[in-house]
């Protein structure tokens, strides 16, 4: 039986030292079958020539480069339908891999927990635990960011990250969001005395709490009102659980150009006259005054 392969797809705009912390350290540390995919969503900052030079060099299986900001769910979903695989990874290019067995584990608990959806590292020390295996401890999550990881039956089944959100937005809490309605369980690996991975310290990456703050507001201003929308669509099952893209890639060597799927358009169209007429309804529904609460948000605008 062939060995099972993972696309491993890291979107990049700036930071260039992050990045190639990055691919230094997953390069070092992963030892299973993978294929490296990688989508510059219009960096200005030398990062387009690195990874020109990976792929060159056949370190990149796949590069995108695009000529403009398309936003974070445009750019795992234009690296995700580059290179079918088994399982998917999608990589926040701040991410620094610490052990050699990262990939090994995930690959491990999703094959053994078939109701796994999501998977990745981060010790949560007040979620609820699942069980403890070996020296690591699983937690629930509502979702996982930051380094995600699925399989492809999971990917078939809930297709795409949601790219309602624009540039940065609540694409994860979306996908787990979906995850769990399916009737899936996302979860954490935790192991303290040795963790998985860490995140590129301030030198590397000086705009991290100038970014972290930006997100913040942006959340704030509009992004987490969309999510408790689409969240109350998904548990209303007026929005279908899978999810189809917006814009659709085209890819010329490396250079890459999006279109938008007028069939998106067209299904986003019906879904707004199905949930227009009863907005006040929803907004005045159960389901969404749960939300806001747990998001301690009013997110009605």
């Amino acid at each position: 039986m062939p060995e099972k392969v993972a696309n491993i797809t890291i979107a990049t705009y700036n930071r260039l030292e992050c990045t190639r912390e990055c691919i230094r350290t997953l390069l070092e540390r992963t030892h299973l079958p993978y294929k490296l995919v990688v989508v510059d969503n219009g960096s200005a900052d030398g990062t387009p020539d690195y990874l020109l030079d990976l792929y060159r060099q056949k370190i990149i299986h796949k590069l995108a480069l695009l000529e403009r900001n398309m936003g974070v769910a445009c750019g795992y979903n234009i690296g995700w339908s580059l290179l079918p695989a088994d399982y998917y990874l999608k990589i926040d290019n701040d991410v620094v891999f610490l052990r050699d067995d990262w990939l090994n584990k995930l690959t491990f608990y999703a094959d053994r927990f078939p109701d796994a959806a999501m998977l990745g590292f981060h010790c949560n020390t007040t979620g609820i635990r699942r069980e403890e295996v070996a020296d690591d401890v699983l937690h629930y999550m509502s979702h996982i960011g930051e380094l995600t990881f699925i399989r492809g039956d999971i990917f078939q089944r809930l297709g795409y990250w949601c790219e309602d959100y624009g540039f940065y937005g609540e694409e994860d809490s979306d996908y787990g969001a979906r995850a769990r309605l399916a009737g899936y369980v996302n979860l954490a690996i935790c192991e303290r005395e040795k963790p998985y991975v860490a995140f590129s310290d301030v030198s590397k990456n000086p705009d991290r709490e100038n970014y972290n703050q930006w997100k913040k507001e942006v959340r704030e201003q509009q992004k987490l009102f969309m999510f408790t929308l689409n969240d109350t669509l998904y548990k209303s099952k007026l929005r279908n659980l899978k999810m189809d893209r917006m814009y659709l890639p085209r890819l010329e060597d490396t250079k890459c150009t999006v279109s938008v799927d007028r069939e998106y358009i067209k299904h986003v169209a019906a879904l707004s006259k199905k949930y227009g007429p009863i907005m006040e309804a929803i907004r005045d529904s159960e389901a969404f005054r749960q939300i806001n609460h747990a998001l301690s948000f009013d997110a009605w605008l």
